[in-house]
């Protein structure tokens, strides 16, 4: 049996480092060993081999030769070979790896050194419990599989079939708070670190409910789910997740994990609303997946114009379902939804980018996103959600009722996700017409394709509901409501002295004034303000009121004035309308 062992250990917690061994036999000179450069599900060459601090090959130095930025190739034949290697570990994000003396977290396309086209029966990990104080109440969790065979939290040997099974399992150590519930008959564990106060039998409870409707949504659990983890880093200001088999990494702040005598409010929703779209990813991306994901590439980008299904899919349903079990209210869906289109809206980017070219610029655009984003992209997460609305609520009226998306979830679980079959470029509009009799080209070329609005009013109206578009800001200050208000038009942070420009959206009062991102604005209208008054100041004048700016542009200070502007309304508010007129079934 031809096994390839790792072990890992924490060798300086102050420096950041983990402790790597890599040991396996009869290795044949010319053997290159590498790193991926990217983690499924983040679609950004990350280059994790440069924080490869040290390595060695049977204490040599020489035994190993790097090749290029990600691969060492072995320049002797080896009957028995030992692999030693440091890894820094400074990455407070999912998608890496980071250790300090609170917990060490790593993903393993950072630790993990591939031997390239090695023939292997099993990859097998040893991660020793740290010997320092500090460490001394840690535990460890992970979905990959125990050697053992027990379901515990402890250090130990684990296992693993394949190099894709083995970098798709994270690893979460420190004082760990755990909470178990069973949904689909499997069991889940919610699992915690970083201080908190929440209510881990109210998050179960919602939880169990979320994960329970979308095993029944789809059916059943793909294969590989023996157990599912939703490990939770929190932070002071923390938002973000990363999908794998059988697990989640997320990021949420301490404001999310709300403790038991606090009622329900938006931060909590913004984290089940986090854990219901990674969850869903079990599915939509996870196993069904692009024909380019199979197998995935990991030294290279690998382009698709369909990210707009899998992120944006994933999306429509990550509130939807919430809604379907019961742990969210109609009104609370509504809120998040047109909270979707009033970020699509807001962006002149959507007249710029079609969503499958959001989706293939992942790599090089979306994932490195400047100052005039908001101008030149748009996103194939909202807007790829508003999609799927769209094709929901059109699939329904087309099918008098007989079909909806979740239908067409079935059919890509059933026919590409459980069979690992690729889905094609272009391939769901065709399974859209030749298994659902919906045949759209139109919708497809504009929505998809094409950077026109979506139909959003005319596909609402069909289910009884209504946008009604407003100014992005409140109008309490006037005693008119139907009157216009003005907004800045410009992202701003906190700065010494003033505020920061971080970006500009084109057509907006700050783009006509002539701001730029970087400027330190200090004055309007004569008066200081700080990041706290500059809003609500400037909110409260009047359309062709002059106003004056004072702002550091590189150092030297500049003086703006010019008139303001209304404001365009592009804040969304869904509701129902006439309901006996609805043409189709959607809530």
């Amino acid at each position: 049996m031809n096994i390839v062992h790792y072990s890992v250990e924490l060798h300086d917690a102050t420096s950041h480092l983990i402790q790597v061994k890599l040991t396996l036999s009869k290795v044949t000179k010319g053997q290159v060993f590498r790193l991926p450069n990217w983690i499924p599900g983040s679609y950004m060459l990350r280059e994790f081999a440069r924080h490869i601090v040290a390595i060695t090959a049977n204490g040599r130095r020489d035994l190993l030769q790097k090749i290029d930025g990600n691969s060492w190739q072995l320049t002797e034949e080896a009957q028995e070979l030992v692999i030693e290697y440091r890894v820094y570990a400074y990455d407070m994000s999912v998608r890496g790896a980071h250790l300090d003396d609170s917990h060490l977290f790593f993903n393993g396309t950072s630790v993990f050194l591939e031997p390239v086209d090695f023939a292997v029966d099993q990859f097998q990990v040893t991660v020793t419990k740290p010997s320092q104080i500090f460490a001394q109440n840690w535990r460890l969790a992970t979905s990959m599989k125990r050697k053992d065979g027990q379901l515990n939290y402890e250090f130990g040997e684990f296992i693993a079939h394949d190099y894709d099974e083995l970098i798709d399992h994270p690893f979460e150590m420190g004082e760990l708070d755990i909470a178990e519930f069973k949904a689909g008959g499997v069991l889940h564990a919610v699992v915690l670190v970083g201080e908190h106060q929440g209510d881990l039998d109210r998050i179960c409870k919602d939880l169990s409910a979320v994960c329970a409707h979308q095993i029944e949504y789809f059916g059943e659990l793909p294969e590989c789910v023996e157990r599912y983890l939703f490990m939770v880093h929190v932070l002071d200001n923390g938002y973000g997740g990363l999908e794998h088999r059988s697990s989640t990494a997320l990021h949420c702040s301490y404001s999310e994990i709300i403790p038991r005598e606090q009622p329900k409010n938006d931060d909590y929703l913004n984290f089940l609303t986090l854990c219901s779209h990674e969850y869903f990813h079990t599915w939509n991306i996870k196993q069904i997946k692009p024909a380019q994901f199979l197998p995935y590439q990991l030294d290279r980008e690998s382009y698709t114009k369909q990210l707009w299904i899998f992120e944006g899919f994933t999306s429509y349903h990550e509130d939807l379902l919430l809604l379907h079990a019961g742990v969210i209210t109609q009104p609370e869906y509504l809120k998040l939804l047109s909270t979707t289109v009033s970020r699509v809206y807001r962006g002149q980017g959507r007249h710029l980018q079609s969503v499958a070219e959001s989706s293939f610029d992942a790599w090089t655009r979306f994932y490195k996103q400047d100052e005039n984003a908001p101008n030149a992209i748009v996103s194939y997460y909202a807007k790829g959600k508003l999609v799927a609305l769209c094709l929901d609520l059109l699939l329904r009226q087309a099918s008098n009722n007989a079909y909806s998306i979740q239908d067409v979830m079935q059919y890509l679980w059933q026919n590409f996700g459980k069979p690992q079959v690729g889905l094609g470029e272009g391939q769901l509009e065709q399974i859209l017409a030749q298994q659902f009799d919906f045949e759209n080209p139109e919708f497809f070329a504009s929505a998809v394709y094409g950077t026109d609005d979506l139909p959003l009013e005319t596909v609402l109206q069909l289910a009884g509901y209504k946008i009604t578009w407003s100014c992005p800001e409140s109008l309490k200050h006037l005693a008119n409501e139907s009157a216009v208000s003005v907004n800045f038009g410009a992202s701003v942070v906190a700065a010494e002295g003033g505020i920061k420009v971080l970006s500009v959206l084109e057509q907006s009062n700050a783009y006509h004034l002539g701001i730029c991102a970087g400027d330190i604005i200090i004055a309007l209208n004569g008066r200081q303000i700080g990041i706290g008054q500059f809003e609500a100041r400037f909110s409260k004048l009047l359309p062709e009121e002059t106003v004056t700016l004072h702002l550091f542009r590189r150092q030297k200070l500049k003086q703006v004035s010019g008139q303001i502007q209304a404001s365009k309304k592009t804040n969304a508010w869904i509701e129902p309308c006439d309901q006996t007129s609805a043409k189709i079934v959607w809530l």
